[in-house]
């Protein structure tokens, strides 16, 4: 920690030659981001007499990942949308693993909390029920507000890699090439979600869109009981909306991102479809993003049990088996054989 203090001193005096005096305060790294390596930091600073303290937060690439989005794309997606209405923090400075070892990002650090668990009836940031049930509609109308942002208005174009008009193809060939790279062992269960969903591949979406990646709960900011920022931006890209509607209602989180018998996914569904401008999402396009949700949480179960046995991270594994099985299941062709064969 005293070497990225240091570090951090360093790459800050350069980019503020006009402060009088300033200190790195409170450095620590945070629990939160599955991928990145997040540290909160205070910056106490003198400027012509005036004194002030600015909440900062370094975003650092990890020593090993998933397939995710390069600090600077995300440096400069951050940036862009900062000028809409969906609600992200402010970037600073960008560095390119000279000073910090890694590529890395320094941004606005907001105020608020995170909690995967925010919508349960634990209720583990105390905003009450009623605060929950809104917060479950905000987060509907959030997405849709991220969908309908303008791609080629923004310019987002420039900012991704062109993966072509069939969203669905592309992300599938992509995560079937980061199996071919952490799997350790042969995974049959995964190559047959996979044949699945080169099977169940829906036409290309009417529109690309802004996709966040990996939009939920978790990647909220809550101040006073209500939505306050998108967080974590590492796993965005171009693609069909209903991408981010899959990874929402997938089975992997349906305990985190309903409420029963207040919230369920029809309920997501309608105000999102409201709020996107009344188109329907069509069910079996929704299902392939269902199951494909699965298959990559799979498959980032796997790089995390690759990594570690590499000896890449001291960080413990997630077990895998549960959510393998659950892909599986996802395609639905399991339960039907189980049912032919009760029929036999």
């Amino acid at each position: 920690m005293t070497e990225l203090r240091e570090a951090l001193g360093g790459f800050l005096a350069d980019k503020l030659p006009d402060h009088d005096r300033f200190e790195v305060s409170e450095l620590r790294r945070l629990g939160g981001g599955s991928s990145q390596e997040n540290w909160s930091f205070d910056l106490v600073w003198t400027r012509n007499g005036t004194h002030g303290t600015t909440p900062l937060l370094l975003r650092r690439e990890p020593e090993s990942g998933v397939v995710d989005t390069a600090r600077h794309t995300e440096f400069e997606l951050l940036r862009i949308l900062k000028g809409t209405e969906v609600p992200v923090p402010e970037v600073h400075w960008l560095e390119d693993g000279t000073v910090f070892g890694r590529p890395s990002m320094i941004v606005e650090r907001r105020h608020g909390s995170a909690d995967r668990g925010v919508l349960r009836d634990t209720d583990p940031l105390g905003i009450g029920a009623r605060n929950r049930l809104d917060l479950a509609a905000e987060m509907a109308d959030l997405i849709a507000r991220v969908h309908g942002l303008d791609v080629e208005e923004l310019g987002l174009g420039r900012v991704f890699p062109d993966t072509g008009k069939d969203p669905g193809r592309a992300e599938l060939e992509r995560w079937e090439a980061e199996l071919d790279r952490v799997e350790l062992e042969p995974q049959p269960a995964l190559r047959f979600v996979a044949r699945w969903l080169r099977d169940n591949l829906p036409p290309p979406p009417e529109r690309i869109t802004l996709v966040h990646g990996d939009f939920r709960p978790a990647n909220i900011l809550v101040r006073d009981g209500g939505l306050d920022t998108l967080l974590d931006w590492e796993l965005a890209h171009l693609g069909d909306p209903a991408d981010d509607l899959g990874w929402y209602t997938c089975s992997v989180y349906a305990r985190e991102h309903f409420l029963p018998d207040r919230w369920a996914i029809d309920d997501f569904l309608a105000r999102y479809t409201a709020s996107a401008g009344g188109a329907e999402v069509d069910a079996e396009r929704l299902r392939f993003w269902q199951v494909m949700s699965t298959f990559r949480l799979a498959i980032i179960a796997l790089t995390g049990v690759r990594n570690f046995c590499d000896g890449q991270t001291d960080r413990p594994a997630t077990p895998v088996d549960g959510v393998v099985r659950r892909a599986l299941t996802d395609t639905g062709l399991v339960k039907r054989r189980v049912d032919s064969e009760e029929e036999r």
